[in-house]
């Protein structure tokens, strides 16, 4: 089970570099066109596309490792009053709907991206295939949901903090 840990461990911190280069890539583009919109006159006609499947990606691959470093945003107003036995059974609800929330959204992502690369399906205006970028957000909910099984039987140091709720 270790060995399993090491894996997503290492495939969350892959995903989140990937996802700050899709994120600074997207700054670059941005910084671009509005180079290009004001100081040249003639903005790229791409750049919205790019930026948006850019800023997806960035989104969806960030989320399995906040999953498996606990740092998703968390309201714990009403959990840090509750004893520690109700604590570790919101705990557990949060993997189920976690893991409830991978399968569902992972499953609906990947038959979503399977009829774009049938279809072969491409951006209007870029023409870039959209199924690679579509690709991205079931990969990241099955690392999601693996990583929150991990967390909830391999706690981190990261997650065995007290409330960093609001």
């Amino acid at each position: 089970m270790r060995q399993a840990e090491a894996a997503i461990g290492w495939i969350a911190r892959t995903l989140i570099s990937v996802a700050t280069a899709a994120g600074i890539l997207l700054t670059a583009f941005v910084a671009l066109s509005a180079f290009m919109r004001y100081l040249v006159g003639t903005p790229f006609a791409f750049t919205e596309e790019t930026v948006g499947l850019l800023f997806s990606a960035m989104v969806f691959l960030s989320l399995p490792y906040c999953t498996y470093a606990g740092t998703h945003i968390r309201v714990t107003l009403v959990t840090d009053h509750l004893s520690a036995g109700w604590q570790r059974r919101m705990a557990l609800a949060s993997t189920v709907f976690t893991i409830a929330f991978s399968l569902v959204y992972g499953w609906f992502a990947f038959d979503f991206a399977w009829t774009s690369l049938a279809l072969n399906a491409k951006s209007d205006i870029g023409r870039i295939p959209l199924w690679p970028w579509m690709m991205a957000m079931p990969f990241a909910c099955a690392i999601m949901g693996l990583a929150a099984i991990l967390r909830q039987w391999f706690p981190l140091p990261a997650a065995a903090g007290g409330g960093s709720g609001v």
